[in-house]
C-alpha cells in the first residue's frame, strides 16, 4: 500500500513514518522537516508546509498514494484543503483528531457548566458545543465536521494527549522537576490525587495511525486511542518516580493550602478516562511495549530537554516542606 502523510515532522509524524516502513508500505512525507534517518532512504519526501497543501498537489498526486494521512489539521481550513487535494485521489483518509472533542473536556475546563459526564468516555459519548478556551490550540471539532461529510473514506483517531521524546508540549515536565532537584516531596492537592486523565505514548499513538491507514474500508470510522488503564494523578507521579529512581514521596495536601502557584483551575470530579476499547477489537490495536519502558524513555528525554520557560525557574520549597510537615502531623 502506498501512504501519504502529513505534518507532526519532529514528534508523532517520525513514529509514524517508520511504523508503515517497517510494515513494508511505500511512504511518502510531506513536511518541511526530513524523514528519520533510519528509514530515510525508503521514503519519498515532499518538502512542503501543511498550510499550503494546495501548492503540492500535483506532487502528491504523482505519488499516486492509496491512502493519505494528516497528523496535524489544526481547523476547518486545513482539513478542507487536505479534502480537496485527495479527492479523486485516494480510496480512504487518515485524519488525527484528539479527546477535547468530548463534553467531558468541557466539564473540565468549566466551558459548559453541568454535572460530571459518565467515564470511561466511548466513542459515542457527548461532544462538547462550547469553544475551547484560548491557550487550548486546535479545535478538531471543526476538522471532524469536515471529514465527516466528505465523501472519501474515513477513519478519525481521537487521541489522548501524547508523551515521549520530542513531546513538545513537555506534558509530565511538571511532575518531574522537583525529582530533578532532588525534592523529598511532591505535593498534590486532594482534587487532583484521585483525578484520571488519560495519556498515549507516542509510539502507540503511531501503531494506531498505521493500523487504520493499513485497514481498508469503505466506511466512515471513528476510534479513541488511549492508555488501557488510566492511573491517578497520584499513581502516574508514583509510576514517573519509579522510572526516575526518585526516593521521594507524594503528599496530599487540601487544596485550600497549596501554594497559589501550584493550583490548577478546573472541575478535577469529572475524570478524562477514556475507553480504546473499540479499536483493540475492530483493528486488533495494542500498546508497542511495556508501559514503564515508555515511560522511562520518555522521562530520560524530559531531563534533557526542560521547557525553556523553566529556565531559572524557581519555587517557593520552604513553603511546600511546611505543608509536608503540616500533613506528618
Amino acid at each position: 500500500m502506498k501512504c501519504l502523510i502529513i505534518g507532526s515532522g519532529q514528534f508523532l509524524g517520525p513514529k509514524v513514518v517508520e511504523e508503515l516502513v517497517y510494515a513494508k508500505h511505500e511512504v511518502a512525507f510531506l513536511d518541511n522537516n526530513p524523514p528519520p534517518a533510519g528509514v530515510a532512504p525508503n521514503v519519498t519526501h515532499i518538502m512542503g508546509d501543511k498550510a499550503s497543501l494546495g501548492f503540492y498537489r500535483e506532487e502528491c498526486v504523482e505519488f499516486e498514494p492509496d491512502v493519505a494521512i494528516h497528523l496535524s489539521a489544526n481547523n476547518a481550513d486545513e482539513a478542507r484543503a487536505f479534502v480537496e487535494t485527495f479527492d479523486g485521489v485516494v480510496s480512504q483518509i487518515v485524519v488525527t483528531s484528539n479527546t477535547n472533542v468530548y463534553l467531558a473536556h468541557a466539564r473540565l475546563r468549566e466551558t459548559e457548566p453541568g454535572p460530571s459526564v459518565a467515564v470511561p468516555i466511548d466513542e459515542s459519548s457527548p461532544l462538547r458545543t462550547a469553544p475551547l478556551k484560548e491557550e487550548d490550540s486546535g479545535d478538531k471539532l471543526a476538522v471532524e465536521k469536515i471529514i465527516k461529510n466528505c465523501r472519501i473514506p474515513s477513519t478519525i483517531l481521537r487521541l489522548a494527549p501524547l508523551y515521549g521524546p520530542n513531546d513538545f508540549r513537555r506534558r509530565f515536565y511538571p511532575m518531574l522537576v522537583r525529582m530533578i532537584d532532588e525534592r523529598p516531596h511532591v505535593i498534590v492537592g486532594a482534587c487532583q490525587a484521585n483525578w484520571k486523565w488519560s495519556h498515549l505514548f507516542v509510539k502507540d499513538a503511531a501503531r494506531a495511525v498505521a493500523l487504520a491507514a493499513a485497514s481498508v474500508s469503505d466506511k466512515k470510522r471513528i476510534y479513541n486511542v488511549a492508555e488501557l488503564k488510566t492511573p491517578t494523578m497520584l499513581e502516574r507521579i508514583e509510576h514517573l518516580g519509579t522510572v526516575f529512581g526518585w526516593e521521594g514521596r507524594v503528599g496530599v495536601v487540601s487544596d485550600e493550602e497549596l501554594p497559589d502557584y501550584m493550583k490548577t483551575p478546573g472541575d478535577f470530579a469529572q475524570d478524562l478516562e477514556i475507553d480504546s476499547h473499540l479499536i483493540r477489537s475492530e483493528l486488533e490495536y495494542k500498546e508497542v511495549g511495556d508501559y514503564y519502558d515508555g515511560l522511562a524513555e520518555s522521562v530520560e528525554w524530559y531531563r534533557k530537554n526542560p521547557p525553556p520557560e523553566y529556565a531559572g525557574k524557581t519555587f517557593n520549597y520552604s513553603a511546600e516542606d511546611s505543608l509536608i510537615a503540616k500533613e506528618i502531623r
